[in-house]
C-alpha cells in the first residue's frame, strides 16, 4: 500500500504530522480517527535520497517493551495502552507504525501477528518471543527480558562508539596531513628547489616522487576500488556461495576475525537463552538464532547443528561436530544439557563471549592508537626533513 504524509490535529487542537501507510485518503482518515486524530491535509509521501525519513531506533523498541510491561502489570487494556503510547511517541515514524499495529489489533489480530507485519522493525526473534509470551501468559516477564537484552545491545554499541572516537580522529588527522603534504606542499617545494637550481636531497626526492605518484594514480585507484567494492557487493547479493566465502574470509582476518566470531557467538548464545527461557522450542530457537548471527558461515553451522538435533542428536554433541565452540564452552553446554539447565548454560556462554569480544576489541583499538600516532609523527618528520634540508642548502649558498 502507498504511504501518505499527513498533518492532523488531536482533541486539544495540537498539530501532529507524520507518514502512514493506507489504501487511500479515506482509509487514512479512518485510521487517524481511530487514534483520536482529525486529518487536516494529506499527500503521497516521497522518498528523498539525500534526506531519508526518521529511523526507528533501538531506544524506541526499549520504550515499547517497557510500556508493554506496565500495561501487563496493571492489567490494563492493550489497545488503550498502545493508544497512550502513540500519543506520547516522539519519533513520528514509530508513532505511525504503532497506529498500524493498533489498527490491526482492532481488526482482531494478536499482538504478535500485528508486529509480524513489520519485519524491518520487529525481527523473527522478537516475534517468536511475543508469540511465546501470548501462549504462556507471561507478557510482563518476556518483555522485561527483551528490554534487558536491548539495553545490553545499546550499551555495547555505545561503548564501541566511545572506543572508536580517538582512533577515528587520529586516522582523519593522518589522512588530512598526508593529503596536504602530497597535494599542496610538496609540489610547491619541488618548484622552489628546481627554480634555484639546487641539488635535491634524498628525503625531498622521495617526497616529490610520492606526490607525483599520488597525483597521477590515486584518483583512478580510488575509483577502481570503489567500483570493485560495489561490484563485489552486488555479486554477493546474487550469489549466496560468494557471500559465505566473504564471511569466512572476515573470520580468518587477524585480530578482527576472532573478535567478529566472539561477538556473533555472544549474540546467538544470548538470544538462544532468551528464547528458551521464554518457552520457545529448541529447534525454532536455533533457526531464529542462526538468522541473527550476522555471518553466513556461523549461521550455516548452527543450522547444521539444528538438523542433527532434529535427527536425535544431543545439543553439545551436535555443536561439537560443527567445530564452532571451544572445549570449555562445550563442557558448559553439556553440563547444562545434562542438568536440564540449558538456558542458564547458554546465558553463561553469552556472558563469556561478550566479555571476551569486548576485551579483544579494546586491545585491538589500544594497539591501533599508538600506531596511528606514530604514523602521523612519521609523516610530519618526513615533511619537516624534506622542507628544511633545501632551506639549509639555500642558506648555505648565500654569500656571507
Amino acid at each position: 500500500m502507498p504511504r501518505f504524509r499527513y498533518r492532523a490535529a488531536d482533541a486539544r487542537g495540537h498539530r501532529v504530522s507524520g507518514e502512514l501507510t493506507a489504501a487511500n485518503d479515506i482509509d487514512l482518515d479512518l485510521r487517524l480517527r481511530r487514534m483520536g486524530l482529525m486529518l487536516v491535509r494529506a499527500r503521497p509521501a516521497r522518498r528523498h535520497a539525500l534526506f531519508p525519513s526518521q529511523r526507528i531506533t533501538r531506544r524506541d523498541l526499549i520504550s515499547f517493551c517497557f510500556h508493554i510491561q506496565q500495561i501487563a502489570r496493571t492489567n490494563a487494556s492493550l489497545l488503550d495502552g498502545l493508544k497512550d503510547l502513540v500519543a506520547g511517541a516522539e519519533n513520528t515514524r514509530f508513532r505511525d507504525l504503532l497506529i498500524l499495529v493498533v489498527d490491526d489489533l482492532e481488526g482482531g489480530k494478536l499482538l504478535s501477528e500485528a508486529l509480524a507485519a513489520h519485519p524491518d522493525v520487529f525481527d523473527r526473534i522478537f516475534i517468536a518471543l511475543v508469540r511465546a509470551a501470548e501462549k504462556s501468559d507471561q507478557v510482563e516477564t518476556v518483555f522485561a527480558r527483551l528490554e534487558n537484552r536491548l539495553k545490553q545491545q545499546d550499551e555495547l554499541q555505545a561503548e564501541l562508539t566511545r572506543l572508536l572516537i580517538y582512533p577515528s580522529i587520529t586516522a582523519l588527522a593522518v589522512l588530512a596531513a598526508g593529503g596536504v603534504m602530497l597535494f599542496y606542499l610538496t609540489p610547491r617545494l619541488a618548484a622552489l628547489v628546481i627554480s634555484l637550481n639546487l641539488p635535491m636531497p634524498f628525503a625531498t626526492q622521495l617526497l616529490v616522487s610520492l606526490s607525483e605518484l599520488a597525483r597521477q594514480h590515486l584518483p583512478w585507484l580510488m575509483v577502481s576500488l570503489l567500483v570493485a567494492g560495489v561490484a563485489i557487493r552486488l555479486a554477493a547479493r546474487q550469489s549466496s556461495h560468494l557471500a559465505e566465502r566473504m564471511d569466512g574470509f572476515l573470520l580468518r582476518l587477524p585480530s578482527i576475525g576472532p573478535a567478529l566470531k566472539k561477538h556473533a557467538l555472544a549474540r546467538v548464545s544470548g538470544l538462544l537463552a532468551l528464547l528458551l527461557q521464554s518457552g520457545v522450542g529448541l529447534l525454532e530457537a536455533l533457526n531464529a538464532g542462526a538468522e541473527s548471527a550476522g555471518n553466513r558461515v556461523i549461521a550455516r553451522k548452527i543450522n547444521n547443528a539444528a538438523q542433527q538435533i532434529a535427527a536425535g542428536g544431543g545439543v553439545s554433541d551436535s555443536l561439537r561436530r560443527q567445530d564452532l565452540l571451544p572445549p570449555l564452552v562445550l563442557r558448559m553446554v553439556l553440563t547444562g544439557e545434562s542438568n536440564g539447565a540449558l538456558p542458564e548454560a547458554l546465558d553463561n556462554v553469552a556472558w563469556f563471549y561478550q566479555r571476551d569480544a569486548r576485551e579483544t576489541i579494546t586491545r585491538a583499538l589500544k594497539l591501533l592508537e599508538p600506531g596511528l600516532a606514530a604514523l602521523l609523527g612519521l609523516l610530519l618528520a618526513l615533511l619537516l626533513l624534506a622542507v628544511f634540508l633545501p632551506v639549509y642548502q639555500i642558506i648555505g649558498e648565500l654569500p656571507l
